[in-house]
Formats: structure tokens, C-alpha cells, sequence
């Protein structure tokens, strides 16, 4: 297989650091990753919210990251799936 060739079959790897609430998300136990995924998925519940709760529980993160990961899947949101 030449270099070109292994370009166009193999996918990319994934590119820049891991999203900061994506990182989170992986040290949480389920149960607990769940429940950030609902408050994610909560519009009345602003980014500057939920990064205040998840720095206050020892999870240092910053609201814009909060609100890039609520973006997910969009062409100005983190890689993290949707």
C-alpha cells in the first residue's frame, strides 16, 4: 500500500487536545456522567452554570468550553459524538 493510498483508506486521527468536558465526561462513573449529560442537554441551564458546579466538584472547566461541547457535531463545537 503506498503512503497516498493509506491517506485516502485510514481514517484520520483525531486532531488537538480532547475536549475539556469530554475528558470529564470519561473520569465521571456512569451514573454521574449521565446526569452532566442531562444538565448538558438542558437549555435553561446556562454554560456558565454547569462550569461553576463542575469546577466546584473538583472538575476545573470554563463556561466557553462548556457551551463549545453543547455544540458538539456543529462546525463551531468540539469532535466529542453528539
Amino acid at each position: 500500500m503506498t503512503a497516498l493510498t493509506r491517506l485516502v483508506e485510514e481514517p484520520a486521527g483525531p486532531r488537538g487536545p480532547q475536549c475539556t468536558v469530554g475528558a470529564i465526561l470519561d473520569l465521571l462513573d456512569p451514573p454521574a456522567a449521565k446526569k452532566v449529560c442531562e444538565v448538558l442537554d438542558t437549555a435553561a441551564i446556562s454554560a456558565t452554570q454547569i462550569a461553576d458546579a463542575l469546577t466546584g466538584s473538583g472538575h476545573p472547566v470554563r463556561a466557553p468550553a462548556v457551551a463549545r461541547h453543547r455544540r458538539r457535531g456543529g462546525s463551531n463545537g468540539c469532535r466529542c459524538p453528539r
